[in-house]
């Protein structure tokens, strides 16, 4: 059977919609006519209208083209604002609630051309606490969170782009246990008016995809940056160090593995390869990352747990108590060492073009009555740059493996087209 329309991505849809190789219409009834299929068994919605979407599409085949996502169909996590979808943020306090307007970056992709077809599951708040979504590679393992619903949308084919948000680990976890691409930015970089804010001294937004071009044409509209990031890894592959980082034997062995075989599949592929081993400093990144942001959640969220507390989960009472009991010293402490590691990182850099890291501890764990580790990307998520997670093949239960390339802050661009390349190396990873 020929593959349907929803499993290509989102460049080449608009590619094919503009060349008048396809219809929006066509594009919109295969991911549809998908997610019905599996909706059901995966949960990755929270709200879905397929009237709504198709009738959309319809309107974009009779209209000239609004940009270039037009026709391209998107989820958005249910943390980020949408005129025309509820927003819940994960919690019965807010469900139902109807936004006055659209987040900046819901609105610069419908300004783009592009069509939402629903709102994806977050943990509580964008914390612990679960949805409904299960893994689409086995329903029994967690999809990872928060960003649940978005990644697990994007793995099944029912979409080929989905907005999620990183504040600990909520985008690069859950890209790595569904399999599928996860971009976290460099913090700032993209405009969080309408996301629902934890800690701001970390939260980032983020996409999932299935290709790295989606990646980076997501942004192009983002942002405005080149669609073509530059340099040219083609020519002369970028230069990758592995960094194992102070958490190396907390993961598995498989995780482990990946990593070492993923550097040298790069190395034969042409890069020059290393490894760097960590500042003395990282060893304090994950306590400094669980500091600030219980200080920040406990302030950003203490309505809810003034007035509701009756309706939020123990987990996220225990998130703002303990946030509560940080001295603003400690607080300050924690973001100064930060922004010494900083610096240190940035010295980094100047040798090589991606840090290779893990993505997670290992293959999705089974249940799904919580998300998985965040210990992989606390660090990286307190020093602010953007992170990219890149499938690497299966583990022993055969879920996905995945590895993490990180950039220096503000170099997205750069880090973009290196994980083009790094993601063509490893296409037939196994």
């Amino acid at each position: 059977m020929k593959p349907g329309l929803n499993t290509i991505g989102a460049a080449e849809i608009a590619r094919r919609i503009q060349a008048g190789e396809t219809s929006a219409e066509a594009v919109m009834e295969d991911c549809v006519a998908r997610i019905r299929q599996r909706e059901l068994e995966i949960g990755a919605f929270v709200q879905f209208d397929a009237d709504r979407a198709l009738s959309a599409a319809r309107a974009a085949d009779r209209s000239a083209s609004a940009g270039p996502l037009h026709g391209v169909p998107f989820a958005v996590k249910d943390i980020i604002d949408t005129a025309d979808f509820a927003t819940g943020w994960g919690s019965p306090i807010y469900e139902g609630v109807m936004p006055p307007r659209n987040a900046s970056c819901v609105e610069l992709f419908l300004r783009a051309g592009a069509i939402p077809v629903g709102k994806t599951v977050t943990t509580e708040f964008a914390y612990f606490f679960p949805g409904k979504t299960a893994n689409p590679h086995h329903r029994d393992h967690t999809p990872g969170g928060s960003s649940s619903g978005s990644a697990a949308s994007v793995s099944d084919n029912m979409v080929p782009l989905a907005f999620g948000s990183q504040t600990a680990a909520s985008l690069i976890r859950p890209a790595a246990y569904c399999g599928v691409l996860g971009y976290k930015a460099s913090h700032g970089a993209f405009d969080l008016q309408g996301v629902m804010g934890l800690a701001p001294s970390l939260d980032t937004l983020g996409v999932l995809a299935r290709e790295v071009e989606d990646l980076i044409l997501a942004r192009s509209v983002l942002c405005g940056s080149s669609d073509k990031p530059s340099p040219d890894f083609d020519e002369t592959p970028p230069r990758i160090a592995l960094m194992r980082g102070p958490h190396w034997w907390d993961g598995s062995i498989e995780m482990r593995d990946v990593c070492q075989r993923a550097l040298d599949q790069f190395a034969a592929g042409g890069a020059d390869v290393g490894e760097l081993t960590h500042p003395e400093v990282f060893d304090r990144l994950t306590e400094h990352q669980t500091t600030v942001m219980a200080f920040e959640a406990a302030r950003s969220r203490i309505f809810e747990y003034s007035r509701y507390r009756d309706r939020i989960s123990s987990q996220f009472c225990d998130l703002v108590e303990s946030g509560m009991t940080v001295s603003r010293d400690a607080y300050l402490n924690a973001l100064a060492e930060r922004s010494g590691a900083m610096r240190l990182l940035e010295t980094l850099f100047l040798d090589v073009d991606v840090i290779l890291a893990p993505a997670a501890p290992g293959e999705a764990p089974e249940g799904l009555n919580a998300t998985g580790d965040p210990l992989f990307s606390r660090g990286w998520t307190l020093l602010q740059v953007p992170c990219l997670s890149i499938p690497a093949g299966t583990g022993p239960k055969h879920l996905p493996l995945s590895v993490q390339a990180v950039g220096a802050h503000g170099d997205d661009d750069r880090l973009l087209a290196a994980a083009g390349w790094m993601h063509r190396q490893l296409a037939e990873f196994d």
